[in-house]
């Protein structure tokens, strides 16, 4: 309501203009009209504006002048029901000089990466007993660690060997291209994380799966009693309903599988979730990274600036890993924690 009352105040000096332009130039035709002999000077006088005016015509200060001595009895009134008690002597597009900032127009063009062949996508044999058993064949090389499938992208570290060797991901998931000519990584590649298996056969373990393995296998996944196919998505979006409990679409359904804390916690990790789905779930990921936390008050640490335990205070259940600190992601749960910043439990919530 107040926007549109300050619009209509805006726009009442214009309408005032256009009025009193009306009203002379509808005296001077009716003056004309009814007198032929009327000279037509007196006509151009009241249609036609100067080309031109002098600089103290335009912009030479003056008061402004009331409504009651410009304009006749009909404006007045009207003019009196808008609250506007006095009118502009010049017009409202010559009241003032504007500086016009010309602005940069920008055309967005996205730059997709150059097309590469694709790597010819199978299904392991070792996949295949897997889903039957529910056990990882040893030394089989159809399965990478999480970390060790990162070797060919700007990701890659060389402390792999800290994470779980119980989260594992298919050969097949994590080569998606052929040759790339040069030394281009395939970060602009990857597949997302989107399918996880589980089996609970001697150790737990979560296996992430190809689209192209996981279309071909579901008919086994299915009847298998060892193993769960679930969906996955990494929460990027505080409004996002979480997915790491593992619950998501089930196949076969499996109400009491509950997979570890740890293992879920490197899990987001590896996918990227940028928001926690609960307050242990943090406490878990700066315990596992080496990070200051509301658990460790009390104690005698040294911590550096961006929150990180300095490497001998750490304690062995703290790993050190290295994160690439950027822009995109500051505002969330993970980019307040890598820049030095203790969460409490409401600012989960917010």
């Amino acid at each position: 309501m107040l926007e549109t009352c300050n619009d209509i105040k805006m726009r009442t000096l214009s309408w005032i203009q256009q009025r009193s332009d009306f009203n002379t130039r509808h005296s001077a035709w009716t003056q004309f009209s009814h007198a032929p002999t009327t000279s037509i000077s007196i006509l151009k006088s009241a249609w036609l504006k100067p080309e031109e005016r002098s600089l103290e015509e335009l912009y030479a200060p003056r008061s402004s002048s009331k409504v009651s001595q410009v304009f006749n009895l009909d404006v007045q009134r009207k003019c009196k029901e808008l609250g506007i008690l006095s009118a502009p002597e010049r017009m409202m597009d010559e009241e003032q000089e504007r500086e016009v900032i010309h602005e940069v127009e920008r055309e967005r063009q996205v730059e997709r990466p150059p097309k590469v062949e694709p790597a010819v996508q199978n299904v392991h044999v070792h996949v295949r007993r897997f889903v039957k058993s529910g056990r990882i064949v040893a030394g089989s090389p159809a399965f990478i660690q999480v970390l060790s499938s990162l070797v060919d992208t700007t990701a890659e570290f060389d402390e792999g060997d800290r994470w779980t060797h119980n989260i594992l991901v298919t050969r097949d998931f994590a080569r998606t291209v052929g040759t790339i000519p040069g030394v281009q990584k395939v970060d602009d590649y990857l597949w997302p994380v989107n399918w996880i298996v589980s089996s609970d056969v001697g150790h737990p373990i979560l296996v992430v799966m190809s689209p192209h393995e996981v279309d071909t296998l579901l008919p086994d996944i299915r009847k298998s009693k060892v193993v769960h196919l679930c969906i996955y998505t990494p929460r990027i979006i505080q409004t996002m309903q979480a997915c790491d409990n593992l619950r998501l679409y089930c196949v076969p359904s499996a109400p009491h599988l509950t997979p570890s804390e740890p293992l879920i916690c490197q899990l987001n990790l590896f996918a990227a979730q940028l928001y926690f789905s609960d307050y242990n779930m943090y406490l878990h990921t700066c315990s596992f990274l080496g990070l200051n936390a509301p658990d460790l008050e009390g104690e005698d640490l040294v911590v550096d600036d961006d929150g990180f335990i300095e490497m001998h205070n750490r304690p062995s259940a703290r790993a050190s890993c290295v994160f690439e600190k950027g822009m995109g992601y500051q505002p969330t749960h993970l980019g307040k924690m890598l820049n030095g910043r203790i969460l409490t439990e409401k600012d989960l919530l917010k």
